[in-house]
């Protein structure tokens, strides 16, 4: 299996999305194998972020059936593309509302499984979760890293601690759950910080890594290139530069540094 990374906004409009979509096009330009996949049920649009809104190609919907192992390289092969990586999406969140087990059991029986299909033919699978603990509990323990994107305001910093403390909680649950006393541990995930604003101080920096105990693994400021790539239909990253691309970069570095170790 290859790795798997998600994204987790602390807050609104700290573009989580975006950030995910920049990991999954520059992994894609190194020539590793990626696929993208839309976990945020009430308005993921990563088909939009990824330029793909208007193209053929499967979406979440379609797979409403699907039980079992799932042929990842073949699902592949339905999705629709934008620079080497192939994206599932949501649809615009067509039908994603209301809890978990609302939302419609095929969803909530397939979900793991077209994860685990997908991480099993890609090098790098990206997750674009929201903030529902019942999405990433669906899928913790296939990940490898959990990063959580966070604004530098006061009340944005004050909600990145309580989904650190949150996510850091629900994957220890997981991890532990259900092992045999005899049997290896499974090796705990502490999340990552990502810190995005205008500017970050640091100062700023300090704080949050002391006061969360996290690595703070990058900090993205103002990035005006990104907003003429949206405008021409192009995802983050396609260009390779800019604040986000060196964001995206440090982490896939820290990723392989992770798997090198482990």
């Amino acid at each position: 299996m290859g790795n798997v990374i998600a994204f987790v906004p602390a807050s609104g409009g700290v573009g989580s999305s975006t950030l995910a979509a920049a990991v999954a096009v520059r992994a894609a330009a190194a020539g590793r194998s990626v696929v993208a996949v839309d976990l945020d049920r009430v308005s993921g649009a990563l088909d939009v972020v990824f330029g793909l809104d208007q193209e053929p190609g499967w979406r979440w919907p379609e797979l409403a059936d699907v039980a079992g192992v799932v042929d990842g390289l073949g699902l592949a092969d339905e999705l629709p593309v934008s620079c080497g990586v192939p994206v599932l999406s949501g649809s615009g969140g067509s039908g994603w509302v209301g809890p978990l087990e609302d939302a419609g059991d095929g969803w909530v029986q397939s979900l793991p499984d077209v994860v685990a299909g997908l991480a099993d033919a890609h090098d790098l699978t990206v997750l674009d979760l929201s903030r529902d603990p019942s999405v990433l509990a669906r899928v913790g323990l296939l990940v490898d890293a959990v990063v959580v994107v966070s604004g530098t305001q006061v009340p944005q910093l004050a909600a990145t601690s309580a989904v650190v403390s949150g996510v850091r909680g629900l994957l220890r649950r997981l991890r532990d759950a259900g092992r045999a006393w005899e049997t290896e541990p499974l090796l705990p995930i502490e999340p990552w910080v990502v810190l995005r604003g205008g500017r970050v101080e640091p100062d700023l920096e300090d704080l949050v890594m002391d006061g969360l105990d996290v690595p703070l693994v990058a900090t993205v400021g103002d990035d005006r290139r990104l907003v003429a790539d949206v405008a021409e239909g192009l995802p983050p990253g396609a260009r390779g530069r800019g604040e986000v691309v060196r964001a995206a970069d440090e982490l896939l570095l820290r990723l392989t540094e992770q798997a090198v170790a482990a």
